[in-house]
C-alpha cells in the first residue's frame, strides 16, 4: 500500500525500557568522585550518644560537687560550730559554779583553811579549758576570737580579786577589804559589760553563725535542685533513646541503656543522702537548743545562789539601815534595788542529763556526716553510667558506618 503524497508516517519507535532502570539506578550509585552519602540514621545516633554522654557527666559532676559540698559543710558543723556553741554554754555555767563556790566558802569558813575550795579551782580549771577550746573551734574568722581574748583576759581579772579576797580573809577575817574584793569580782562577772554579758554576745554569735551556716551554701534548700535536674534530663534522654531504637530498629529493649538507667536510679538514691544529712543536722541543732535551755537552767540556779549568799555575806559587813549602798543589785538586771533574789522552784538540772543531751547532738551531727560518706561510695558505684551508655549505642552505630540512608 502506498502512502499518499503530503502525508507523514506516524513513528512507531518502540520506547526506551532502559530508561527508567538507569534512572532507579542513578538513585543508588554513588556521587561523583565515589563517595557515599553521609547516613541520616548514623548521624542522629552519634546526636543521641553526645547528648547522653554529656547529660552523664554533666550528672556525676554536680553529683560530686553536691555531695562533696554538703559533707564538708556537715563536718564543719560537727567539728567547729557545734561544739563552740556547747564549750561556751558550759564555760557560762562553770563561771558562775565557781562565783558561788567562792561565796559560799566565806559563809563556811573554809575560806580561811583552803582558800575558795577545790569546787572554785575545779570551775575555773573547766572555765578555762573552755574558753581555750572555744577559740581553737571559732578559728580566727569574724570578731569572735578578739572577744574570746576579751573573755580571757578578764577571767584573769576576775581570779586576781577573788585570790585577793581569800588572802585578806585569811589574814583578818571577815569582812573589810575580804568582802570588798569578793563584791568587785562578782561585779566583774556579773556587770552589763563583763564576762557573762560577753559570753552571752559570743554565744548569740557563734549560734547566729550555726543558723545561717545550716540554711546556706551547699546546705541550703536550693542546692537540691543542682543535682535533681541534671538526673530528670539524664533520665528523660535515656527514655527517649530506648523509644527511638524500639521503632527504628524494633528492638524491644536496649540492655546497656537498660542498665544505664538503673545505675542512674542507684546514684539517684545515694546522691538523695544529702536530704538525710540535712535532716540530721537540724535535728543537731534542735537537740543544742536543748542544751543550751539545760545549761540555762543550771547557770540560773547557781546564780540565784551565789548572790543570795553575796548578799548575806555584804549584810553582816555593810548594812543598808546604816546608808552602806555597797549591794548586789547591780547584778540583777531588770530588778528593783533591794528586792530579793527569786527563788528557783524548778529542781536543779543534773548535769549527767546535759551530758546525754550533748552526746547526742554529737551523735547527730555524726550520723550527718556519715550520710555524705555513704553517698561517696554510691557515686564511686555508679560512674560507669558513660560506658553503658557509650556500649548500649556502639553496635548501632557501627551498623551504619557505610550506609547511606
Amino acid at each position: 500500500m502506498t502512502t499518499p503524497v503530503g502525508s507523514t508516517k506516524p513513528n512507531r519507535t518502540k520506547p526506551n525500557r532502559a530508561e527508567p532502570n538507569r534512572a532507579v539506578t542513578s538513585r543508588t550509585e554513588p556521587a561523583a568522585g565515589g563517595a557515599v552519602p553521609p547516613s541520616t540514621t548514623r548521624g542522629t545516633l552519634l546526636r543521641l550518644l553526645g547528648c547522653l554522654l554529656g547529660a552523664t557527666v554533666l550528672v556525676l559532676a554536680s553529683s560530686l560537687a553536691v555531695i562533696w559540698g554538703t559533707h564538708r559543710s556537715a563536718e564543719t558543723v560537727r567539728t567547729r560550730s557545734v561544739p563552740a556553741v556547747m564549750e561556751l554554754a558550759a564555760v557560762r555555767t562553770a563561771l558562775v559554779r565557781a562565783d558561788t563556790a567562792a561565796i559560799t566558802s566565806f559563809q563556811t569558813r573554809q575560806s580561811g583553811l583552803v582558800g575558795p575550795g577545790e569546787e572554785y579551782q575545779n570551775q575555773i580549771a573547766v572555765a578555762s579549758q573552755g574558753l581555750a577550746q572555744a577559740a581553737e573551734d571559732i578559728g580566727s574568722e569574724g570578731g569572735s576570737s578578739g572577744q574570746i581574748q576579751v573573755v580571757e583576759g578578764l577571767l584573769v581579772a576576775y581570779v586576781g580579786l577573788m585570790g585577793q579576797a581569800h588572802a585578806h580573809y585569811r589574814q583578818s577575817g571577815p569582812g573589810g577589804l575580804a568582802t570588798a574584793y569578793a563584791w568587785y569580782a562578782s561585779r566583774l562577772l556579773h556587770s552589763d559589760d563583763g564576762i557573762l554579758a560577753q559570753l552571752d554576745t559570743l554565744l548569740a554569735a557563734e549560734t547566729e553563725a550555726l543558723e545561717a551556716r545550716l540554711s546556706s551554701g551547699w546546705l541550703s534548700p536550693g542546692t537540691t535542685l543542682l543535682w535533681v535536674l541534671p538526673v530528670l534530663l539524664l533520665l528523660c534522654l535515656l527514655v527517649g533513646a530506648q523509644r527511638y531504637l524500639r521503632r527504628r530498629f524494633r528492638r524491644t529493649v536496649n540492655w546497656g541503656l537498660a542498665a544505664a538507667t538503673v545505675l542512674l536510679v542507684v546514684l539517684t538514691a545515694g546522691t538523695s543522702f544529702v536530704l538525710v544529712s540535712k535532716e540530721q543536722l537540724a535535728d543537731a541543732h534542735a537537740e543544742l537548743s536543748e542544751v543550751r535551755r539545760l545549761s540555762a537552767e543550771q547557770s540560773a540556779g547557781a546564780d540565784h545562789q551565789g548572790i543570795a549568799a553575796l548578799d548575806e555575806l555584804l549584810a553582816g559587813f555593810c548594812s543598808r539601815a546604816d546608808g552602806c549602798a555597797v549591794s548586789s543589785d547591780v547584778f540583777r538586771g531588770g530588778l528593783e534595788a533591794g528586792a530579793p533574789a527569786p527563788a528557783v522552784s524548778a529542781p536543779p538540772v543534773a548535769d549527767r542529763e546535759v551530758l546525754s543531751r550533748a552526746g547526742e547532738v554529737d551523735d547527730q551531727a555524726a550520723l550527718a556526716t556519715g550520710a555524705t560518706s555513704g553517698a561517696f561510695v554510691v557515686l564511686l558505684l555508679a560512674s560507669p553510667i558513660a560506658l553503658l551508655v557509650w556500649l548500649g549505642l556502639r553496635p548501632r552505630i557501627e551498623e551504619y558506618r557505610y550506609r547511606s540512608r
